[in-house]
């Protein structure tokens, strides 16, 4: 493993005095992992990692801890180990992006409105009976949920299933990143018991057109149900206390 490590960082140049030596360590300690490692490996200590890329063992130890942050290592009393992938870490990192303002809301649900309206051609491909009894289910959810973050939990489970279905990975890891941003506006949305119903009937309407496998209808459907979810919104907005108001517009 040592020598795989000792490897690639000489035979690919990596020059890690050009840029911020810890930086230039987190570059290459990361492409090593993503090259040649697995969940479960151990890395070299600190200090042989410091003596081969000739950088000292604080430059090594604060890019260990850049990496812990990101959930890539972890921390053991035999030196760092090679974790599982896992989203985690990237949700608290994304929610400091994200303000809480009418701006943010939009943007973010229009976001989700690119991201189902763009996967609908795969969708309809590739669904299946299966895919359509899950998606049935969190609608059932929806309608049973008590509250509105459990609501909000099921709304997601049901649009982050449509682009699972979609196949395309990429998608499907930056929308699971997103968790936690998306269902916290997604509740705000349904501050408004009153809405539930309609909303069910939006989410069925999605299911039947991806029965019937049509695009114009899935389409259709698809943008009536976000069309209804900005009113929702601008109305939450609108009855948000004086306090609320006033963080949008910082």
């Amino acid at each position: 493993m040592l020598t795989r490590f000792w490897s690639y960082c000489w035979t690919n140049g990596e020059d890690v005095s050009r840029t911020s030596a810890v930086q230039s360590v987190v570059e290459v300690l990361r492409a090593d992992i993503r090259q040649n490692h697995k969940p479960g490996d151990l890395m070299p200590n600190e200090r042989l990692i410091a003596e081969r890329l000739d950088v000292s063992r604080n430059t090594v130890r604060e890019a260990l801890i850049h990496l812990e942050a990101f959930g890539i290592i972890e921390k053991t009393q035999r030196g760092p180990r090679i974790r599982a992938p896992d989203v985690s870490a990237v949700f608290h990192i994304m929610d400091q992006y994200f303000d809480r303002s009418l701006k943010t809301c939009q943007d973010l649900l229009n976001f989700r409105r690119m991201m189902d309206l763009g996967a609908l051609p795969q969708v309809l491909e590739r669904i299946t009976e299966a895919d359509l009894a899950l998606l049935e289910r969190h609608i059932d959810h929806m309608d049973r949920a008590l509250t509105a973050h459990e609501a909000a939990e099921a709304d997601f489970a049901f649009h982050n299933e449509i682009i699972r279905i979609s196949g395309n990975s990429v998608s499907a890891k930056l929308y699971t990143a997103l968790t936690h941003t998306l269902v916290f506006y997604m509740e705000i949305g349904k501050s408004n018991p009153a809405n539930s119903e309609k909303t069910g009937a939006a989410h069925r309407s999605i299911i039947a057109a991806f029965r019937a496998r049509s695009l114009d209808a899935a389409t259709a459907a698809l943008s009536d149900h976000y069309e209804y979810s900005e009113q929702n919104l601008l109305l939450a907005f609108q009855k948000s206390s004086p306090q609320q108001t006033g963080m949008e517009e910082a």
